[in-house]
């Protein structure tokens, strides 16, 4: 009954992106479009095999940002370094990856470049880049700069309506706009 049910929701989410409009939010006060799919971790296959097929037939210029291979892009001419910090600790490697990540722009510099000139981004890989990137930390920096390009969020874990918990575990606290898309 469970795979029906992530199916219906991806099937909802397809639909809804292809609403007119979605892709252009309009009047002085819409919300930032920034909205979440939230499921089971154990549905994390279907959903990313659900994603690879919706990008490949349709018309939109969705632009997939897989956050594990961003993080990587962003470090890579540092990747060697990284490796030797790794196997002196895990304390030590998220120490210098967060060092980079405070930069106030680095980060949603490197997102928006990345964005290119899409008209939907699609964030995916959020399990396996935390805890270096904090998908609600992004989501709020891309807020505070005004990043007005529609996004979906594929999380897995669970979305209360006030927080994003990932995995049903890790309870992410900072505030920002975000609404489940189905």
């Amino acid at each position: 009954m469970e795979i029906l049910t992530i199916y219906k929701r991806l099937e909802q989410l397809e639909a809804r992106i292809h609403q007119e409009g979605f892709t252009k939010p309009t009047g002085i006060g819409s919300e930032i479009p920034h909205f979440v799919f939230d499921y089971p971790a154990e549905d994390e296959l279907i959903v990313r095999t659900y994603t690879e097929g919706l990008l490949k037939r349709t018309s939109l210029n969705i632009k997939e940002i897989n956050l594990f291979e961003f993080l990587l892009a962003l470090f890579e001419d540092d990747l060697e370094e990284l490796i030797e910090l790794a196997e002196e600790g895990y304390e030590e490697l998220s120490q210098a990856i967060q060092t980079v990540l405070e930069d106030r722009t680095l980060l949603v510099d490197s997102f928006i470049e990345k964005a290119e000139d899409a008209v939907l981004i699609f964030i995916t890989g959020v399990g396996t880049v935390h805890p270096f990137i904090r998908s609600s930390h992004l989501l709020k920096k891309l807020s505070n700069h005004a990043f007005r390009t529609p996004l979906v969020l594929f999380y897995p874990g669970h979305f209360t309506g006030l927080d994003l918990r990932l995995y049903n575990q890790f309870r992410h606290e900072d505030e920002y706009q975000i609404t489940r898309i189905s």
